[in-house]
Parts: C-alpha cells; structure tokens; sequence
C-alpha cells in the first residue's frame, strides 16, 4: 500500500479543524451557565429559586455529546460559589440517540433508539418519543424545557399519526430517499404524518418554557426543517402531496396509509398555546466549520476559495465527476490551492445495491472521471468529501463519514483496476471498492466528547510540482 501524500494528510488536517469547531459538546457547554443565581441558556436567564425543575430533552447523531455539554456548562460555567447542582436544581431528561453514541450522564438518560448507520426511526424510537412526550406534559410554567436538537433527529424521534406504523413510516423514507428526494422534500412528508415534527413537541409543553439548542444540519437553518421541526411552526411551502406525486406517480412506492393520510390532512394545523414561550437557538452549522477548515488551510499555506453551500447540490456522481475539471483550474493559479464546499448531494439507488453513502459516491465517481482522462496534470491533487456525523449511508462497520483520494492513488487505480471503478459505482458499492483501497474516511471522534452533525464538507486541494 502506498504511503499517504502530504496533500492527503493536509486534507485530513484541515477537515478536522472544520470538526473540531462543531464539537457539540462545546457549543452547548459554553451557551450554558449559573451566575448570579440565574441560569443562562443561550440568550435566556431563569431565576433559579424560581424554578421547580429543568427538563432536558434531545434526538439527534450529536445530542448525546450535546448532554455532557449542558451539565458540564451548568457546573464548570457557574459562578455561584454555593451553587450545587444536586441541591440546587432538580435536572432530570431523556434523549435518543444512535446506539454507538451512547454515553453516561449524571442527570439526563441516555438511551439508544437505533443500530449505527441506520438512519431511519424503529418501534425503540417510537416508544422513547412516547417517553418523551409524557416527560414534557408533565411540565409547567415554573419549569423549563431544554431540546438538544441535532441533524438525524428526524429518525431518532418518531411517532406517527396513528394508523400509520414505524415499518410503514421507514418503507416511505427509504422510498423517497433512494429516489432521490431532497431533505427538504422528505421533511415536508415526515411532518405531514408525525405526531411530534413540525412544533408539535413544543405544542405539546403548553405554557412551560422551552429553549431549543440547535446544531444545524440544514444549509440555511431552516428552523423547520432540522430534525423536521419539532419546536418550530413550519413555514415550508414544499406541499407533502407533490412530494409523493412527484415521487410515486403510480402509487406504488408508498404505504396507502400514508397517501391517505396525506391526502386527507388527518393532521391538524399545529398551535402553541396563548402565552407559550418557546426559543429555538442556532449553536452550530456548516458555516461554522467552513470558516475553521479554510482557517486551517490558509495556516498550512493554501489559498482558499469556498463554494457556496447547498442543502441540494443534485447528483453525487455528478458532483464528483465535476472535480478533475476543478482541480485543473486549481492548479493553474498558483503552488497550493484549496478548495471547501458544504452541502449535501443525493444518490439514486440502483436495484440491489451494496453498501455506500453519497460522499463516498462522490469520491467514486471522482476517481472513475480521473481514470478516463488523458490529460497529465501538472501537479498532485487531493479530494476528501465526508458527513460530519461520520455517518455516510450504510455500512457494514460504523464511523465511516465518506472517502479519500489523492493523485497518487489515483494513478495506481489507472493502471491496474479501472474497472473496478464502474463495477463499484453501477452497483451502488463504493464501501466495498474504497476498504479495498485504503481510501475510506474514518471518523475520528467519540460521541461524549466530538460528535456532531453539520452537513457534509468537501476538501480540494491541488498543488503544483517543483
């Protein structure tokens, strides 16, 4: 195997500088402090002698690490010196999250709803966000509510409108995702027939309190949209119906249950009661990380240049085969080059595929666009295209955020296994073709102490040769 290029370690320096400044336990711990015996969350400030008890919520890849965050912020940010969590503030909660994120708290449950890699809600799910339902009903307006909200709570708190079933609600998921459908289509349908999206779960707090603390997945921060809304009245104008008519013309894709469901509007328009307070707050997003990868670059001596992000960049195999052309024009400005792209692309499944995600996709398609050409470069290059929640599609084996490769490779790839490439891409197995090359992008972090969700990042780096 060959040794890795220093462009390809660049690359990895670079993409973990953009993760380090999402770490979720660091963005919820320094919104979250006692002083002067308020606590501050975000912009709000409760008297602490006012309040009964604080319930702590969360669904999402990043909400685990987003608990240790809100207590270490509640007992390293204080300023009280007599100020005691266990006597002070009556703290409890229950967040749902991947079962490889699974961690230990003092005061907020930890429970996993689903397999790692399996993005979608199971009868685990369901049962936790019935949980968590009856833990806020329970609340009144001297308690707060905190939801830690982060990308893949859309799986991770689920309860369908009744007769619709969890098998039922990921049969459409799946349906729509593997077809091509856009996050901002799948949440118009995922609210249309949830019992908890779409302000749901707020309305369902009455008059208590509720702060979300929001570390976004969505380009834009669509407030409605990241982990479909669950504190948020929707504002989309994405009608669920065209959705599924765009989607399952001939209504054979989607459960009749859920067209009727549609269909009839069995959901009704979600409220928040008179007088109800509910602040939805952005911690974190690709931004975010962006401006710390280009950061990073520009301290490794690249010039940088940032694509505009997009929460549907369109196809991954197009993208991907968008980036021989890319690094061509990188290398005719100068030594070191850098280009940084967040977003998100889409992948239409093959019959029977294999394992992959769209980064992974992405960098396949890359490499088969590299093999075809015979044009010489006249430098090295370097494409690395992950998840930030080190999660890309399915997998046999978790923490795989997308893939990696450099010219290096690239050449040897020319020479001896170019058709592997189409085999790989025609079946929808680039896992497979990337652990044979060494080129799989492994997720580095743990999820009590860096885990996180913002979208997906893509590195281009193309330097001239001496």
């Amino acid at each position: 195997m060959l040794r890795p290029s220093p462009l390809r370690n660049d690359a990895i320096e670079i993409w973990q500088a953009g993760l380090n400044a999402v770490d979720a336990r660091m963005l919820v711990k320094k919104n979250v402090l006692v002083e002067k015996q308020l606590l501050r969350i975000g912009p709000r400030s409760f008297p602490i002698d006012k309040i009964e008890k604080v319930v702590v919520v969360g669904f999402g890849k990043a909400s685990s690490a987003m608990a240790v965050g809100f207590e270490e912020g509640i007992l390293t940010n204080s300023s009280a010196e007599d100020f005691n969590l266990d006597f002070n503030l009556d703290l409890s909660g229950l967040v749902c999250v991947p079962d490889d994120r699974i961690v230990q708290t003092k005061h907020i449950k930890i429970v996993g709803g689903r397999p790692a890699g399996e993005n979608l809600p199971t009868e685990r799910v369901r049962n936790t966000t019935g949980e968590i339902l009856k833990l806020i009903k329970s609340t009144g307006p001297n308690d707060v509510c905190v939801c830690l909200v982060s990308g893949g709570g859309s799986a991770l708190l689920e309860l369908p409108v009744e007769p619709i079933t969890i098998d039922e609600f990921r049969s459409a998921t799946s349906y729509l995702s593997g077809s091509g459908a856009s996050i901002y289509q799948l949440n118009a349908v995922r609210r249309a027939i949830s019992s908890v999206k779409g302000g749901s779960l707020a309305a369902a707090a009455g008059q208590t309190p509720i702060v979300s603390l929001i570390i976004s997945d969505v380009i834009g921060d669509n407030l409605d949209v990241i982990s479909s809304g669950p504190t948020v009245q929707p504002t989309s104008d994405i009608s669920a119906i065209d959705v599924l008519e765009t989607f399952d013309p001939d209504r054979t894709g989607i459960p009749s249950s859920i067209w009727k469901a549609i269909e009839s509007n069995s959901k009704p328009v979600v409220e928040f009661e008179a007088g109800a307070s509910v602040e939805n707050i952005v911690i974190g997003n690709i931004t975010t990380a962006i401006e710390a990868a280009k950061e990073k670059a520009t301290q490794l001596g690249y010039a940088c240049e940032l694509g505009q992000p997009s929460g549907n960049e369109g196809d991954a195999e197009t993208i991907g085969r968008q980036v021989p052309a890319q690094v061509e024009q990188l290398l005719g400005r100068g030594s070191k080059q850098c280009f940084i792209q967040g977003g998100e692309t889409t992948v239409e499944l093959c019959d029977n595929p294999g394992h992959g995600g769209r980064n992974q996709h992405l960098v396949l398609a890359a490499i088969d666009e590299f093999t075809e050409s015979t044009e010489a470069f006249s430098g090295d290059f370097c494409l690395l295209s992950g998840g930030t929640d080190g999660e890309d599609g399915s997998a046999p084996e978790s923490g795989i955020a997308g893939a990696i490769a450099d010219s290096q490779a690239i050449d040897r790839i020319r020479k001896l296994e170019s058709d592997k490439v189409k085999s790989a891409l025609s079946s929808c197995n680039s896992y497979e073709f990337h652990l044979a090359q060494n080129s799989l992008l492994r997720a580095s972090h743990d999820a009590g102490a860096a885990s996180t969700n913002v979208c997906d990042l893509r590195i281009i780096l193309a330097a001239t040769r001496p």
